[in-house]
């Protein structure tokens, strides 16, 4: 095991071609899945794959590295599939065929379950959390009617997404539409830049279930667990995109062209800078007029704490913030996203509800939009925190939907705008220090 936490994740990297080569040399494509239902179970479990078997009878996953802020386990939440992370490599040797339950909330996967076992998540009653050879189960779909609070404070709510599938999903669950369209996903194995026809491939089938909603869709942001091969020990994230003019374009035309029909807007992943925001519009002023198309909203993510820090200053360059609070809070506290300590609920560390505070008052202030696309979104003991903040636009995975419009319906405002007040006083910030269990 490497010491050093950056080379060791390249290693997922190595496997990860290593996989694609082997796949190559056996003749194509990935072998199909097993019939009926089955459990994933990988070393470094790949987003991609989730999405792929997604509704080819995936009931859970299971994965020896990575953590709960991990790509592959923030599909899995969206999907509703649930999935250990972190496993003892022992489940490796398991032989495929046998029946199995993972229950994602508990952190357990039984081999051989017993009768009884099986027959308390494959029954009618049996717990969401909980997935097994029989079967899984669904979301119940929320109402079409606006999301208010109980005192009366409209919510929107959308979807994070990467694929066809958990658009279905979220949109079936009452999503208003799309707040975060993952687009680098499809490409996390890829050899180069994706053109625009291979944009075209991956965004056409999600976009064209949007026709007249709100659909957000994300730059590629090749950083941290997705780092395709052509980049690995290269410059990655924004830098290396906007070092591309042509694939920064390529995506962009890509976009315009398959949003057509959507209420689209353009999101930029980890700005740094007002300048990379200028090269960016200016990138989009160009595709447009390229393609014959109206000029999108054109916003960024908040994810880097000396960004919100400075939210103020980017006013003026953004049409609306979107706040990721996975990296924001990775950053804060100083945990490595793959860190098995890190989860949505330590959002609610006061350094971080202080940032999120200073992007929603600089939002107000330049009379631009804001949300948050982060898993904390979802979380019950950050949610009303976030209300309590300001931010009335929500992105949550698709699988997450019922419960958080449950939750926003029984939250009061004025009771949340309380909670937060003393969250932010909770701890003085030269007193702050990172409390895990």
């Amino acid at each position: 095991m490497l010491a050093n936490p950056d080379l060791a994740a390249r290693a997922a990297d190595v496997r990860q071609v290593a996989a694609a080569v082997l796949a190559h040399l056996a003749g194509g494509p990935a072998a199909p899945p097993p019939p009926g239902s089955f459990i994933l179970v990988r070393r470094e479990v790949d987003p991609a794959d989730l999405i792929r078997l997604a509704e080819a009878g995936l009931a859970g996953a299971v994965s020896v590295g990575g953590g709960a802020s991990s790509h592959a386990a923030i599909i899995a939440r969206g999907l509703g599939v649930p999935m250990l992370a972190g496993a003892d490599p022992g489940v490796l040797t398991v032989p495929a065929g046998r029946p199995a339950i993972v229950d994602g909330t508990a952190g357990h996967l039984i081999v051989d379950p017993s009768p009884a076992e099986l027959a308390a998540v494959t029954g009618p009653a049996g717990p969401r959390r909980a997935a097994g050879p029989g079967g899984r189960a669904g979301v119940s779909a929320a109402g079409s009617a606006p999301l208010r609070t109980a005192d009366g404070q409209e919510v929107t709510l959308l979807c994070n997404v990467a694929s066809a599938a958990e658009t279905r999903l979220g949109l079936a669950a009452g999503a208003a539409g799309v707040g975060l369209l993952r687009t680098e996903i499809p490409f996390v194995g890829a050899r180069a830049w994706p053109s625009q026809d291979d944009h075209r491939r991956a965004l056409d089938p999600v976009l064209s279930l949007l026709a007249g909603r709100s659909a957000v869709v994300r730059l590629l942001d090749f950083s941290g667990d997705k780092i395709p091969p052509f980049l690995a020990g290269r410059p990655a994230g924004l830098a290396a995109l906007l070092s591309q003019p042509r694939a920064l374009g390529d995506q962009l035309r890509a976009v315009l062209r398959s949003g057509r029909e959507t209420r689209l807007a353009v999101m930029v992943p980890m700005v740094a800078s007002v300048d990379e925001m200028a090269l960016v519009r200016a990138a989009l002023a160009e595709a447009a007029g390229a393609v014959g198309a109206d000029l999108p909203e054109l916003g960024m993510m908040v994810e880097l704490a000396a960004t919100a820090s400075a939210a103020s200053a980017f006013g003026p360059a953004s049409d609306f913030f979107s706040i990721g609070t996975n990296d924001l809070t990775s950053q804060v506290l100083g945990l490595d996203r793959a860190d098995p300590r890190m989860r949505p609920a330590l959002a609610a560390d006061p350094r971080v509800l202080a940032l999120v505070s200073q992007v929603v008052q600089a939002a107000a202030a330049a009379g631009v939009g804001v949300s948050v696309c982060g898993d904390a979104a979802a979380d019950p003991a950050v949610l009303p925190l976030l209300i309590g903040l300001g931010v009335r636009r929500l992105s949550v995975g698709p699988a997450r939907l019922p419960q958080v419009a449950e939750w926003i319906a029984q939250a009061d405002s004025s009771a949340c705008a309380a909670l937060a007040g003393r969250a932010l006083q909770a701890v003085a910030p030269e007193q702050a220090h990172l409390r895990v269990s």
